[in-house]
């Protein structure tokens, strides 16, 4: 590929973001045509991440989907809370599958070129975006990039930055176990040593589940004191032993929970998306339909030649929410554990995954709140009041 390229559209990150963004594209006619250039360290699709999320409505993902649950299982002090969901279907992708489907269609295309390379910096210049790689320079009126923080990010404003960090594994039993329709969404009745922690099991059959250990906290354990904590569960929980099952598959992860606001634009003609634009809830981690919103509007602006809009992830209302939970979790961990324990026991599960999906009104909110230790929220709000009053 010679240096100094031009394109129409440069997609800077093969992961979530930067797949999802094609995705749409190869269904856009006007569209799917343009010369695209897709850039990342390694384009070879790797079963190392399951993406997670709710539905009401079909987002014809269906060829992705590996499994879904109509049942969600919540435990908080030591209670446990189920219910059979009526509005909302729980769905797993994995994402070597994801990336296989969308590299295989978009490599069918002549005008779509996918290049492995480093890539060292952004800038822009005489209306283009213009991406620095091992490979070379190459530019384009637009580009979507989730790979970098943006410039400003080390000293944008930030109260709480807390990781959402887990290590899972996904196993395989001797005998039947799991019950297949049902997902443990959180079962916070573990110890709690190291900050907010759970456990999360996804059982995809009677003897396989990813079973993960998850902390809200602002260090990384070892690698070994999250496996420990696994295998503890397995025992307590489920009476498996180390030789009742197979560790056929690991994944890790660490998200940010941060109460900072992200810049949406890199520098002129270079658009963040992904994590890297604000997109990953704070409160949750839950970032993968909010990225197939943002990709829809990108497509939408740019099949009318406009420059895609800026789109806050959140209202101001939202933003609220999450920095007095954020706030809590960080300052007070056994009133955070009562907040999930009453939030489960009080609340439908649709009404609260609608809540966490923001598509509530004020009027359900406080319906949900009424539920909830209100104290702490009031304790928040003060300490946060010079976020919250001057725009979050």
């Amino acid at each position: 590929m010679e240096r100094n390229s031009r394109f129409d559209i440069i997609i800077a990150g093969a992961g979530a973001a930067g797949l999802t963004l094609i995705w749409y594209i190869l269904q856009s006619s006007i569209l799917r045509n343009k010369r695209i250039l897709i850039l990342d360290k390694s384009i070879n699709p790797l079963n190392d991440k399951t993406w997670c999320y709710w539905e009401s409505e079909n987002l014809d993902l269906s060829d992705f989907i590996h499994h879904s649950w109509n049942e969600l299982e919540v435990g908080a002090n030591g209670n446990m809370f189920s219910e059979v969901l009526s509005e909302y279907h729980y769905n797993c992708i994995r994402n070597g599958d994801y990336a296989s489907v969308i590299i295989k269609k978009a490599k069918e295309l002549p005008n779509i070129t996918f290049l492995e390379t480093s890539i060292n910096s952004f800038n822009s210049s005489n209306n283009f975006g213009v991406v620095e790689t091992e490979a070379g320079t190459f530019e384009a009126p637009i580009v979507f990039q989730s790979v970098k923080p943006s410039p400003g990010f080390k000293n944008s404003k930030v109260d709480v930055s807390l990781i959402q960090h887990f290590i899972g594994w996904e196993i395989e039993t001797n005998g039947a176990v799991f019950n297949p329709n049902k997902a443990v969404f959180m079962d916070f009745n573990v110890p709690q040593k190291n900050g907010v922690t759970f456990m999360y099991v996804l059982p995809t059959a009677n003897n396989t589940a990813l079973v993960e250990y998850t902390i809200f906290s602002d260090e990384l354990l070892n690698e070994n004191e999250y496996e420990a904590e696994i295998e503890d569960y397995l025992k307590s929980r489920y009476q498996l032993n180390q030789g009742d099952y197979n560790v056929v598959r690991k994944e890790k992860g660490a998200i940010p929970m941060e109460d900072r606001k992200f810049d949406t634009w890199y520098c002129d003609n270079i658009m963040n998306v992904g994590t890297v634009g604000g997109l990953t809830k704070p409160t949750t981690g839950y970032t993968f339909i909010r990225i197939h919103n943002q990709s829809r509007e990108i497509v939408s602006a740019l099949e009318q030649n406009k420059k895609p809009s800026v789109t806050k992830s959140s209202s101001y209302r939202f933003r609220v929410y999450d920095m007095m939970l954020l706030n809590i979790l960080n300052t007070d961990h056994a009133i955070s554990l009562k907040i999930f324990h009453n939030l489960f026991k009080k609340n439908r599960f649709d009404s609260i995954l609608r809540f966490l999906e923001e598509k509530t009104n004020i009027f359900q909110e406080l319906s949900i709140f009424s539920t909830l230790p209100y104290t702490p929220f009031f304790k928040s709000i003060y300490k946060m009041k010079h976020r919250i009053f001057t725009g979050a």
